[in-house]
């Protein structure tokens, strides 16, 4: 009895998961899913972790050198000696050095790690403006086929209308050559469509030809106050701007570490001497101190220290022409956010009312016969201009709201 319970409670279950339709899928979705499953993101932070590893190394003593030397003064037999000597070297860290490659090191994963937020930036960015497209081309495509069915049904009325022989085979015509025109930029949206995707669909590392459900508009974002005040904010904590100061920070340590190359570590040594045949195991042994001279390799070193200075100049550089550029997207976006926002507003609360009005009227006084098709058809042209340019602005303003927020690092930590 308990497990015929279970069986129909499953059955139940499984039926409710059938009948429910998948939820939409929202912009945080795809976002969580680039960061988790990308693989050029997740070579990069391979990558980053590889790099994170150098900073032990960096520190890390030289290894020590043994050596063995065997003399044959009486006897020249393989297996046979009269004297072994024993060598160990080991190189001092007295110098600093070590330090200054640890911070090398740890500021060359700081640059790893940045290039992964880069990357992240850029993924995001083409997801989020796939996203939007397709959203576009959908609510276009909902829109035609509405404004197709009313035309259609107006194309019923003139045609019962001429079996009575009072209909307008003129009206006729116009209505099925407005049709036929709506049906070439429902397969040129369908295409569109279909790109974005398949864009959206490879951001997501999944099968381009994937089918994506249905989307779910996001709220619009919290706009900043003053243009200066996005401008600051995307200076701060752009990721690209993040990778840049870090290049800085790596030609820099570079530098100092080319200085201080000057300065060798020493390396000791200590020998030890064992004759054939004695009792003792050691005869003797022997003490030294030996440094390297790269003073006599001047131009070497002098080398080391232009091209670290070259480096750190074109980091800086690399770093003023990105904020300047910075500083540019964020008011070019800006300026997309205020003008799309006014048309948003002009269509929605003024124009596309009385496009709808002037439907409405029209298809009323066509069925009393007070009007005609072609009154019909340029009124629907007129409510589907309306329509398509609120929804063509309302999709430029999410899409620059959302590629401003990815601008000033809004989603980054």
């Amino acid at each position: 009895m308990r497990a015929f319970a279970r069986l129909l409670l499953l059955a139940l279950l499984v039926s409710r998961a059938a009948a429910d339709p998948p939820a939409a899928l929202t912009l945080e979705q795809v976002v969580a899913d680039i960061r988790a499953h990308h693989p050029q993101l997740l070579a990069d932070s391979a990558r980053a972790a590889a790099d994170r590893e150098r900073i032990a190394q960096s520190t890390a003593w030289a290894d020590p050198v043994a050596g063995l030397e065997i003399q044959r003064d009486t006897n020249n037999r393989l297996l046979s000696y009269d004297h072994a000597e024993f060598q160990l070297t080991q190189k001092i860290p007295l110098s600093g050095n070590r330090d200054r490659r640890r911070a090398l090191a740890t500021a060359e994963a700081t640059v790893s790690a940045a290039s992964v937020r880069t990357r992240e930036w850029l993924l995001i960015a083409d997801a989020r403006d796939a996203f939007f497209q397709l959203l576009r081309a959908r609510e276009q495509l909902a829109l035609l086929r509405d404004t197709d069915r009313l035309l259609a049904q107006a194309a019923d009325l003139v045609r019962s209308r001429l079996a009575t022989g009072t209909g307008n085979l003129n009206s006729l015509l116009a209505a099925e050559t407005e049709r036929a025109q709506l049906h070439e930029r429902v397969i040129a949206l369908g295409r569109e469509a279909a790109d974005a995707a398949a864009k959206l669909n490879l951001a997501r590392n999944l099968p381009a030809q994937s089918p994506v459900g249905e989307l779910a508009p996001p709220a619009l974002p919290a706009a900043f106050a003053t243009l200066e005040e996005a401008q600051a904010r995307a200076l701060a904590r752009r990721p690209e701007l993040r990778e840049a100061e870090a290049r800085i920070a790596v030609a820099e340590l570079a530098r100092d570490l080319a200085d201080r190359v000057w300065r060798p570590d020493p390396e000791v040594m200590l020998r030890a001497r064992h004759a054939n045949g004695a009792s003792q195991a050691f005869d003797g042994y022997d003490t030294a101190v030996s440094v390297s001279l790269p003073w006599l390799n001047n131009s070497k070193y002098r080398s080391a220290q232009r091209e670290a200075d070259r480096r750190r100049e074109a980091a800086t550089l690399d770093a003023a022409a990105l904020r300047t550029r910075t500083a540019a997207d964020v008011r070019e976006m800006w300026q997309r956010l205020v003008t799309s926002r006014e048309n948003v507003e002009l269509y929605r609360d003024r124009l596309l009312p009385l496009a709808r009005s002037a439907v409405e009227n029209t298809r009323s006084a066509l069925v009393s016969g007070q009007s005609n098709l072609f009154d019909l058809v340029s009124a629907e042209k007129n409510l589907r201009a309306a329509q398509t340019s609120l929804a063509n602005n309302l999709a430029d303003y999410h899409r620059a709201a959302a590629l401003l927020e990815t601008l000033t690092g809004a989603d980054q930590s």
